[in-house]
């Protein structure tokens, strides 16, 4: 028969954290468990960050969108009527066309500077989606560590009230002090408190998992996998050396730079005049008699002794100097941070192997001395209490430090640029 529950250890668990838990199961079962990479692709597709980098992108791309056309001919008409001098007057119609001329080459410097704009637009879309992947990730990996910390707790709270059991039957029969049961319940009153904060820590979670998906998706799937297992990395002279080609952040930038001198080119040719031609034809009296015809051409030039684009050629040099600023900032940061994050997960992911080999085997060896003593008579049950503890605190410490190794991974692998992709913007300017 299944050791009934202690009335001391087993509070009812709140309405409102269970409503929010069945909240979330609802559904659960009947769709198939998502994997990380499985969770992530979900989280790309529907979540509303993801929308909302690609509309960002778009209306980027729009603003290329017509850029370096010719500019449009124009029709006009007009009517002139004298009456001067003249008993029934005279008037004369004037139709022509006039079409302007860019000579200078300036649209083509244009549409080729709104191009570099637009694969701009396309890398920052690429680095957008890398950081949430990032986020996907680490809120992936934290359900699955809050999951563990609990399921740790339940077990450690139920072997605590089969001691407390055990030590009531005991006092029942005067082979047992008072002090033993006390001494067990505070304890266990020591896990209850701790399995509530990493309940509400579960919850909080389960909810930022399950709002990444995007509003479509009313229910949280299963989540399953390994929290332990090491992602490949590169080496880190590969990383050191791809970083530059890799962060889709510093191709924008130098799409941007460009861009900007490219669009400092086609104002610098704002010296070069753009004439308009025009023709058409000049009616005399139409309709009446003696009506005549003629022909009207002309051609306007401009001269450009004053304004010869000035402000938008400094204004492009200055947008230059700031990309590349910029750039060259971005990339000594990053070449900064990425040899502090190779030691820090060099360093978590030796702690946690220590810990795995040394702390918590050695812990989980202890208990089972403890239990095979008690057997044999030769150990008390605070002792079994002392073990348990002991091999709790070990296993809390491997799922901390197993989540410390993915964070430390996927914060290494969105510094190195490793999850911006080579789809878009990828080309290198």
């Amino acid at each position: 028969m299944a050791p009934r529950a202690h009335p001391h250890l087993t509070p009812p668990p709140t309405i409102a954290g269970s409503i929010l838990v069945l909240l979330l199961a609802s559904g659960a079962a009947a769709q198939p468990a998502l994997t990380e990479a499985r969770y992530v692709e979900r989280v790309l597709q529907g979540s509303l960050e993801a929308r909302v980098a690609e509309a960002e992108a778009e209306l980027e791309r729009a603003a290329a969108v017509g850029v370096g056309q010719w500019p449009n001919p124009s029709l006009a008409w007009q009517r002139e009527k004298a009456t001067s001098g003249l008993a029934d007057g005279a008037s004369q119609d004037i139709v022509n066309i006039s079409i302007p001329l860019v000579l200078s080459g300036r649209l083509g410097l244009a549409r080729e500077a709104a191009s570099d704009g637009a694969r701009a637009a396309d890398a920052n879309l690429a680095r957008a989606r890398g950081a949430l992947r990032h986020v996907a990730t680490r809120a992936f990996a934290a359900v699955l560590a809050t999951r563990e910390r609990r399921a740790i707790l339940d077990e450690s709270l139920a072997a605590l009230d089969r001691l407390a059991q055990a030590i009531a039957v005991r006092e029942r029969a005067g082979e047992a002090a008072g002090y033993d049961r006390l001494r067990i319940e505070a304890e266990a009153a020591a896990v209850e408190d701790a399995r509530s904060g990493a309940g509400l820590e579960e919850r909080r979670a389960l909810t930022e998992a399950l709002r990444l998906l995007g509003p479509a998706t009313k229910s949280l799937p299963p989540l399953q996998g390994p929290l332990a297992a090491e992602r490949p990395l590169p080496s880190a002279d590969v990383l050191r050396l791809e970083l530059e080609s890799r962060r889709a952040d510093a191709r924008a930038l130098e799409w941007e730079a460009r861009a900007a001198r490219t669009a400092s080119r086609a104002a610098g040719r704002g010296w070069i005049p753009d004439p308009t031609v025009y023709g058409g034809v000049q009616l005399l009296d139409l309709g009446r008699p003696g009506e005549g015809a003629g022909y009207v051409v002309g051609l306007t030039l401009p001269l450009p002794l004053f304004e010869r684009q000035q402000g938008p050629r400094a204004q492009a040099e200055a947008r230059e100097r700031l990309a590349r600023a910029r750039r060259a900032e971005l990339l000594d940061v990053a070449h900064a941070r990425l040899t502090l994050a190779l030691a820090e997960v060099t360093e978590r992911r030796e702690r946690r192997a220590r810990q795995r080999e040394g702390a918590l085997k050695r812990a989980e060896a202890l208990r089972d001395i403890a239990e095979a003593a008690y057997r044999g008579g030769s150990a008390d049950l605070l002792v079994l209490m002392d073990a348990e503890r002991t091999a709790r605190e070990a296993r809390l410490t491997a799922v901390d430090l197993a989540l410390d190794v993915v964070e430390a991974e996927a914060d290494l692998l969105l510094l190195a640029g490793a999850w911006d992709g080579a789809d878009a913007g990828s080309a290198q300017p």
